[in-house]
Formats: structure tokens, sequence, C-alpha cells
């Protein structure tokens, strides 16, 4: 999926579900792309999705107020211009409704991770693999969220990771980068 310059977007890849039929999508400033969903942020706020909904992951018609949005595998994640967070979708990873202060966004496999403006960060979900596991975290600037795994990205540089690692995806000790341009 890609955001063009103009506000359009495109997609190419497996259709099976619709996820790629973003082609009269206009004015979207955000793209984030699920699990056979994808969602889109527009320019004034509001959040438009397309692809599979058998888990209620693409009912953002109404949301409002919108600065950010992210697409997990059953789910979708909103943050709202006031530091809270809107979900829709399936399971635990919807429970983000208490959540104040929020910078920035994550969704992952059957999880929802968010950055606090104090740099500390919060994660609800299915936590099988410990990939909630991030209270712990301190000075925190970035967020990622994947297939049963979190990372964060910390002030000095240096990566965290919580979660499965049966593909490598944790081992992130040779990581650093000073500049923050990760």
């Amino acid at each position: 999926v890609v955001l063009k310059e103009d506000g359009t977007v495109g997609a190419i890849g497996n259709n099976y579900s619709g996820q790629c039929n973003v082609g009269t999508w206009k004015n979207i400033s955000g793209i984030s792309a699920g699990g056979y969903h994808t969602v889109g942020l527009r320019k004034d706020g509001t959040v438009v999705a397309v692809g599979n909904n058998s888990k209620g992951q693409c009912k953002t018609g109404d949301w409002r107020s919108i600065v950010s949005v992210a697409a997990g595998y059953e789910h979708t994640v909103g943050l709202k211009s006031d530091g809270t967070v809107i979900s829709t979708g399936k399971g635990k990873e919807s429970f983000v409704y208490e959540w104040k202060d929020i910078k920035a966004i994550a969704a992952g496999y059957n999880h929802t991770v968010g950055l606090r403006k104090d740099g500390t960060v919060l994660a609800a979900g299915e936590n099988y693999r410990e990939q909630c596991n991030t209270e712990s975290w301190r000075n925190i600037t970035a967020i990622a969220a994947g297939y049963r795994c979190t990372a964060g990205l910390k002030k000095d540089g240096t990566v965290v990771a919580v979660g499965g690692n049966s593909y490598g995806q944790c081992d992130v000790e040779s990581l650093e980068d000073k500049n923050n341009s990760f």
C-alpha cells in the first residue's frame, strides 16, 4: 500500500478480501495495512477502511479527530487528537479506551501498543509470548508491533524488544542508532 503526494492511495498484492480496493480514496494523510484489511486516515481526521471485516476491524466510519491509525491482524486502532485511543475489531487488544496521554500507537498480531508522552509504553491484548510486557520500559521515542513481538527505540539510540523470538525478531542487542533515525 502506498500513499501518494496528492493524497491518493495505491495498492498491489493479494486482494482476496478486497484490502487493495483503495483506488477511490482521496485526501489521505496516513495509511496502515493489517491482516487482510487496509486503513486510511483522511486529512479531516476521519478514517476509511476496506477488506476483511469479519471481526469488525473495518468499522471506523464514525471515528473523528484521529491523528494516526494502525491496522493489526484483526483489529484497527486510532489515536485521537486529545491523546486517547479508540479501537475496533477482535478481542482484548480493543481494551485501550482508558489510555491517556498517548503520542504514538502500533498494532500487532493480536495486541496493541501505545507510547505515552512521558516515554513509557502501554500494551494490551494477547500476551502468549510476553509481547505486552513493556511496563518497565522508559525513555522510549518510537514503538513497533509485529507478530507476537513489540519493539521500542530509546532516547539513547538503543532498542528494546519483548515477545516471541522464533525468527530472531527480538534479537536487538546489536541495533543502535545514536541519531534516532530508525
